[in-house]
């Protein structure tokens, strides 16, 4: 009954409730993006959601215009697409508001594995059959992985996300929820370059 119903009721309910706090804070986000850099205030990427299915998320806007086309994804602090604006908003996740948005349209809930590019899980698929059950869920705005470090390793995410996927429940989604505050407002491990576990493959 969770699982199929009351989450996405939930879910919907607390993304209205989200939505209507943060609009003024939104607005003013989205004005600082504009007066900071050229581009559009919100970052737009097709990305595999439940079932694998491509999903379009929505972000605010953290590096210089068609960043992505011209290295990939930022993975250290120093990155020099990443705008002034941006750093901020990556350090404290505001840029993941918009995904609220996601929420609604349903596709994509508040506790999920974070919803990634196709070629990132494509080297994985085949080396544990357990974490292709991460597309089992919608993907989440916020992820299990995130209470534990927001700059895992993907062997690590996906294991997690595995585990969530089979285990899903109220109390889960209530722990991750309340779990993820302390990290966020810390600003650490947003980047892997910043994980002391971290190595280069």
């Amino acid at each position: 009954m969770y699982r199929h119903f009351i989450k996405r009721l939930i879910d919907s309910i607390l993304a209205i409730c989200g939505l209507v706090v943060c609009c003024i804070p939104m607005v003013i986000i989205a004005i600082c993006i504009k007066l900071d850099s050229k581009g559009p205030v919100l970052f737009k990427q097709v990305r595999l959601g439940k079932g694998m299915k491509p999903i379009t998320v929505f972000k605010f806007r953290t590096m210089c215009n068609h960043a992505y086309e011209m290295g990939g994804i930022a993975t250290s602090a120093s990155d020099s697409r990443i705008t002034k604006v941006g750093a901020f908003l990556r350090r404290t996740s505001l840029d993941e508001l918009p995904q609220m948005f996601n929420i609604l349209n349903g596709t994509m809930a508040i506790i999920g594995p974070r919803p990634i590019l196709d070629w990132e899980f494509e080297e994985y698929k085949d080396k544990n059959p357990r974490y292709v059950k991460r597309y089992n869920v919608k993907q989440g705005m916020f992820c299990t992985v995130d209470v534990v470090d927001r700059a895992a390793l993907r062997d690590q995410q996906f294991e997690m996300d595995a585990d969530y996927a089979e285990k899903i429940s109220f109390a889960l989604d209530f722990k991750t929820f309340f779990g993820i505050i302390a990290p966020v407002l810390m600003q650490k491990g947003v980047y892997k370059d910043e994980n002391k576990n971290y190595k280069n493959k």
